[in-house]
């Protein structure tokens, strides 16, 4: 093989090579996820939810964002033409259709630091299609969006100058605090979440 001939098969296996790696890390970028949390000095938190696109070609016009136990809503911020509700444990952001947006809730959070707290979001787009980002696990196919909370996000951050020292276990290791308790309540809320997704998808039904 000459050297023309072996640069050009480089470079179409390398140009291969990267449309594989790209259509393959595709999937697992494209969720919705909290894409920033802004603490804001009194107390509440702003976090950035954030997709980057929508059903095949159709475009997103719904987010239905839950909130878990500790996380309440005080505000909203909504993209052009969209709007907002909030409804006991949960923000519903509707408005026309859009392939990527961001959407945002002022919260105030009552955790531990070190917990990690899933937000289940419903995505609804114009055709009729949807997507769940229900799933426990952050490398699911459809991953709940998650915060780790850190005192800097807390709405009454414990005094680190008094902090209990870590609860040491049988073995003599360290327990970790925070996130059991978390994981449990968020079972509950997707648990909750579905129940009532599949209640209004069963509505809508009887109503066609």
């Amino acid at each position: 093989m000459n050297a023309r001939r072996w640069t050009r098969t480089v470079g179409a296996a390398a140009v291969a090579t990267v449309a594989y790696l790209a259509l393959g890390a595709a999937p697992a970028a494209a969720h919705v996820e909290i894409a920033e949390a802004q603490p804001n000095g009194d107390g509440t938190t702003t976090l950035t939810l954030s997709f980057d696109h929508s059903c095949d070609n159709s475009p997103t016009t719904q987010l239905v964002v839950a909130l878990p136990d500790g996380v309440t809503a005080t505000a909203t911020v909504t993209p052009n033409r969209w709007s907002a509700a909030v409804a006991d444990d949960r923000v519903t952001f509707t408005g026309p259709g859009l392939e990527t947006a961001q959407v945002g809730v002022t919260t105030r959070i009552t955790a531990r630091a070190g917990d990690t707290l899933l937000f289940p979001v419903l995505q609804r787009c114009a055709d009729g299609g949807s997507y769940d980002w229900i799933d426990i696990t952050a490398d699911s196919e459809h991953p709940a969006p998650r915060l780790i909370a850190t005192n800097a996000v807390l709405a009454n951050p414990p005094d680190t100058t008094t902090a209990p020292a870590p609860a040491v276990a049988a073995g003599g290791a360290a327990q970790e605090q925070g996130g059991g308790a978390t994981l449990g309540q968020a079972l509950a809320v997707l648990a909750a979440f579905v129940l009532a997704a599949a209640a209004a998808g069963f509505g809508l039904a009887r109503r066609v």
